[in-house]
């Protein structure tokens, strides 16, 4: 009898040993099975920003999985880079990182903290950006032709703007300077705020930004500023007053010039993950609604592809980011 017990007693225990392990096991077969990080290498409240906090939520409710968002802003990207390279490649940390990030940076510092190719693994591109050069209302020109002649004649009375040294809206800039021969003056600005400061006091009188930004349209639309141009061939649907380069009679090319943005997880991260995060994303992206709300409505090409097509094209526009970093003449040490 006392023998029997002794094994009853030992079977229960080989059974509570068998459940315990076998919890964890089955919750880490789900994936994602706790909340995500999404690091951000802007500031809060930009349409970027507003677009990643609404991939969360919907992250949220088709995987049950919460999403945190982290802004982690500055030195060209840099920071938010460096965040995404040291955290732990186990699924939970994902980055939306940009042009400047990926391709720009690794041809504008001599010296950079991270490498592209080697610490981040390619989710998909989420969506493109559209340039726009704007001008202030009162230089006396209507079009870039017009602009270029006015600045050769005035050569101390044009400045740009730009977001910080070697970042699309600088290089932008430096290639229509080196493609027209315009005469216009550099002056780089910690971000967005302090240059368009500087732009609406008058101090700088062309800036290139995002399409999408807040109320630009109507500002153009009512004349409070001027739309100079666009890149590439198309016109933008929220401007569609704004002539293209190709109009203007300059590259129409727009691959150069396009500011994209992109999803990555640490290198290492498991490619079951990625490819569950792959799907997740562009199945929110493909909605409707979601894509009119947060993506075209500000300007922005909803994108969306597979982790091996998303590594091909940043190698090519690694290259064609390295054209306008070397007419920039601009080389950085981190």
């Amino acid at each position: 009898m006392n023998q029997l017990c002794g094994w009853s007693r030992a079977l229960l225990c080989l059974g509570a040993i068998l459940c315990l392990s076998g919890g964890p096991a089955s919750a880490q077969d789900k994936y994602p099975s706790r909340p995500l990080r999404i690091i951000v290498p802007l500031p809060p409240g930009g349409a970027i920003d507003v677009f990643t906090r609404a991939l969360g939520k919907e992250f949220e409710s088709r995987t049950g999985a919460s999403v945190v968002v982290e802004n982690r802003a500055g030195a060209n990207t840099i920071i938010a880079a460096n965040a995404c390279k040291s955290a732990a490649p186990d699924g939970y940390t994902i980055c939306l990182l940009t042009r400047s990030t990926v391709s720009i940076n690794p041809e504008l510092y001599k010296k950079l903290s991270y490498e592209p190719l080697k610490d981040f693994e390619p989710i998909t591109n989420a969506f493109f950006g559209q340039q726009i050069v704007i001008l202030n209302k009162d230089v006396p020109v209507k079009t870039f032709a017009e602009l270029v002649e006015y600045s050769k004649k005035n050569p101390d009375k044009l400045n740009f703007a730009s977001m910080g040294l070697g970042g699309d809206s600088h290089l932008i800039m430096e290639w229509l300077k080196y493609t027209s021969g315009a005469k216009i003056v550099h002056v780089p600005y910690k971000g967005f705020p302090e240059a368009m400061t500087s732009f609406k006091s008058g101090d700088v009188q062309l800036i290139a930004l995002l399409v999408g930004n807040p109320d630009l349209a109507r500002q153009i639309r009512d004349g409070e500023v001027k739309g100079l141009l666009l890149p590439g061939s198309k016109r933008s649907a929220l401007v569609p007053a704004v002539p293209t380069f190709a109009e203007s009679g300059l590259r129409g090319d727009e691959t150069a010039f396009t500011p994209w943005f992109g999803m990555f997880a640490p290198k290492g991260t498991p490619a079951e993950y990625v490819e569950k995060l792959n799907a997740e994303i562009i199945a929110i992206m493909a909605g409707a609604e979601f894509r009119e709300r947060f993506l075209t409505s500000k300007g922005l090409s909803p994108a969306g592809n597979k982790p091996d097509v998303f590594a091909k094209f940043l190698a090519e526009d690694r290259k064609a980011a390295a054209e306008l970093v070397a007419i920039s003449g601009v080389k950085l040490d981190e």
